[in-house]
């Protein structure tokens, strides 16, 4: 009997649906969703969407990102929240965080926030502490590490630990770990490490490590790589390198590279490029001009100084004051030390 009354209901439904009912049609976009039917609910949605639905607005938009079809799931966002709608806001927020329109990002972030959304008072609060902007970042950040968002617990811990807080940061990270964040074992182990204490820094990492986090399983390496456990470290790096993580792949091609193996050490180098790695670009330009390629070291070095990266800014000037090219190296010479000094007043 309970099945049959579910046909009856979805049949009236349906038909409240097409007739206009524009709650009626919301509701068929989710029960196509939770099918299956992503084309059907997707139409369902869009219809509740155009009779002014804020929340299908928002499902919409959802269901257009995850088909790749981010710009116009960009403008039903913009649609939903400039209907007030909390979930719209955020997710326009992060659109235009990953296109680098932060100012934008911060505004809807903040629209949100100030609605009670959680996810947006700990965005908010992250973004206002990647800017440096701490003193506005805390009372955020506490609000929501406060309700249990364990990515907020993190970004406090990190401000009170720049405050010199170390203590009320470590409790923060303690409770994120606690709740199952185990990115938070990466903050506690490099802080051990700060303090001299590489014994509970490998604890940490190991306790991230063997849940599967990817930052926690590299870090655990290279504090087994620094002592000398190669053959640990390496297990670990090949582990997160599995996972697509560059540092692993580049570090792998640093070990290969120290025990004489250039062949394998250029193959994870090219990896670890493919995957976003800029040293993996230097290492690649000094492999080449350890063979005395210097055609072929020239352009990793330019391709890894062109990013920003200073170490690949050096080597390239170094190279071109070698050919006698001194004006294009004091250029990138001039660049570098710019780069320098502004992460020196950065906090």
């Amino acid at each position: 009997m309970p099945g049959r009354l579910k046909k009856f209901d979805e049949f009236f439904q349906r038909k409240a649906a097409e007739g206009g009912n524009v709650v009626a049609m919301a509701r068929m976009g989710l029960a196509m969703r939770e099918r299956g039917e992503l084309a059907e609910a997707e139409s369902w949605y869009r219809k509740a969407a155009m009779g002014g639905d804020r929340v299908s607005m928002t499902a919409l938009a959802h269901l257009l990102a995850e088909r790749g079809a981010h710009d116009e799931a960009e403008r039903w966002y913009h649609e939903a929240a400039l209907a007030g709608e909390p979930h719209g806001m955020l997710n326009l927020a992060r659109s235009y965080e990953r296109r680098g329109k932060r100012e934008d990002a911060q505004h809807w972030y903040s629209e949100a926030a100030h609605t009670g959304d959680l996810p947006s008072i700990a965005a908010l609060g992250r973004l206002l502490r990647e800017q440096g902007r701490t003193e506005e970042a805390e009372p955020w950040l506490r609000q929501a590490a406060e309700a249990g968002i364990t990515g907020a617990m993190i970004d406090l811990g990190i401000v009170l630990r720049d405050r010199g807080q170390a203590a009320e940061a470590s409790r923060w990270w303690r409770s994120a770990v606690q709740a199952g964040d185990l990115a938070a074992t990466c903050q506690l182990g490099r802080q051990a490490e700060r303090l001299g204490r590489p014994g509970d820094a490998e604890s940490w990492y190991r306790q991230g490590a063997s849940g599967g986090h990817v930052e926690a399983i590299v870090r655990l390496g290279l504090l087994l790589h620094r002592r000398g456990d190669l053959e640990e470290a390496e297990n670990w790096y090949l582990d997160a390198a599995e996972r697509g993580d560059p540092a692993a792949m580049t570090n792998l091609g640093v070990l290969a590279r120290n025990r004489g193996d250039e062949g394998e050490a250029a193959a994870w180098y090219r990896k670890a490029a493919e995957h976003g790695s800029v040293p993996a670009l230097t290492n690649l330009g000094h492999l080449a001009e350890h063979r005395d390629d210097l055609a072929e070291a020239e352009q990793w070095f330019r391709r890894a100084a062109q990013t920003g990266d200073v170490q690949g800014m050096l080597s390239l000037a170094r190279m071109l004051r070698s050919r006698g090219a001194a004006h294009e190296a004091e250029v990138w010479l001039a660049r570098a030390e710019h780069v320098q000094d502004d992460r020196e007043h950065q906090f």
